[in-house]
């Protein structure tokens, strides 16, 4: 079975991973990003630079916790 493949986890990439899951539990998943794979909400973003958070204080999952809740591989960095 050939793998789906997702480019980007923002938002866009993990939602759509999410309802592709909803349809088909078992094909292979791939998502591919050049960040940390780290999920959190964009509007979080502005309060985040004016707080002077970083990154990792705003992710609400790891890209671990991603590819458990999504049964995906995540190819990182």
């Amino acid at each position: 079975m050939q793998p789906i493949v997702i480019l980007g986890t923002g938002l866009a990439g993990y939602t759509v991973a999410r309802e592709f899951r909803k349809l088909d539990t078992t094909t292979p998943l791939i998502l591919v990003t050049r960040d940390d794979g780290n999920f959190y909400s964009k509007p979080v973003l502005s309060n985040a630079l004016a707080q002077k958070k970083s990154p990792a204080q705003i992710a609400l999952n790891s890209a671990a916790d991603m590819t458990r809740q999504l049964t995906a591989t995540i190819h990182a960095n």
